[in-house]
């Protein structure tokens, strides 16, 4: 399960480090089980023994074998991948992250981290996005992974319906018209983050689109791709939330 392809044919993945396993634990009939360094301190065992199906001690140098981090912590969970169906996805005033081939994990784990925050129902991964299930992605993502549904290798079909649903794609380009500020975020909105070197893939050229650009200042070519998309999220959540605050009155 260290591998993209084990975790595929399994269907689980694995979760490191006490902090991580504990966001697992949070989400329910997740974690099948959770392996303990026989080094780790009894208190540590005990608080998961009676929270998951099984806690296993086992020697700290299998702990090592299987870490992907350079100190281990000796605690991982084995994880079943969560299940999600378009029921996640809001038929109105939805807002859903289209991710574009994003390949740094650490990038991705970040997204979605804020996505998360930021009041996102739902992410979509297109084909030739990094592994949600990257250790990177997990450690960096702090449990946002075991909570916003996620869907993987979605392809034209997966926007085809979206927009059938009445979502209108919003992407980020360093090269629009639009600045970012001046975008109506109201109702179902899906916005599109490209990539770290390629930017939004060819995908898209046969869906109507609405391109912003976030201003930077003269000799700065782009943003990294996770800083972008917090910066465009927090817009559409600030003029999303004015628009419920005004219906509240009226």
């Amino acid at each position: 399960m260290l591998e993209r392809k084990g975790r595929e044919r399994e269907g689980k993945f694995l979760v490191e480090g006490l902090r991580m396993v504990r966001e697992a634990v949070k989400k329910p009939g997740i974690v099948e089980h959770i392996m303990v360094s026989c080094d780790v301190a009894e208190e540590i065992v005990q608080e998961f023994s009676s929270r998951v199906p099984a806690v296993h001690k086992i020697k700290p140098e299998l702990a090592r074998e299987i870490s992907d981090t350079q100190s281990p912590s000796g605690i991982v969970a084995v994880c079943r991948k969560p299940s999600w169906g378009w029921q996640e996805v809001p038929t109105s005033n939805g807002l859903v992250l289209l991710i574009d081939n994003l390949r740094d994990p650490g990038n991705l784990g970040t997204i979605l981290r804020t996505a998360w925050a930021a009041g996102v129902n739902a992410a979509f991964l297109l084909k030739g996005t990094v592994d949600v299930y990257n250790p990177k992605v997990i450690r960096s993502s702090m449990g946002a992974v075991f909570f916003l549904p996620v869907f993987e290798k979605v392809g034209n079909d997966g926007i085809r319906d979206l927009c059938r649903m009445g979502y209108r794609l919003l992407v980020a380009d360093p090269k629009a018209s639009l600045l970012f500020t001046e975008a109506d975020y109201s109702g179902n909105v899906a916005v599109v983050v490209g990539g770290e070197t390629t930017g939004i893939s060819r995908v898209f050229e046969e869906f109507s689109a609405l391109k912003v650009r976030i201003p930077l200042r003269e000799g700065v070519d782009s943003l990294n791709a996770a800083v972008a998309c917090g910066i465009i999220l927090y817009e559409a959540w600030r003029k999303r939330e004015l628009v419920r605050q005004d219906s509240r009155v009226l």
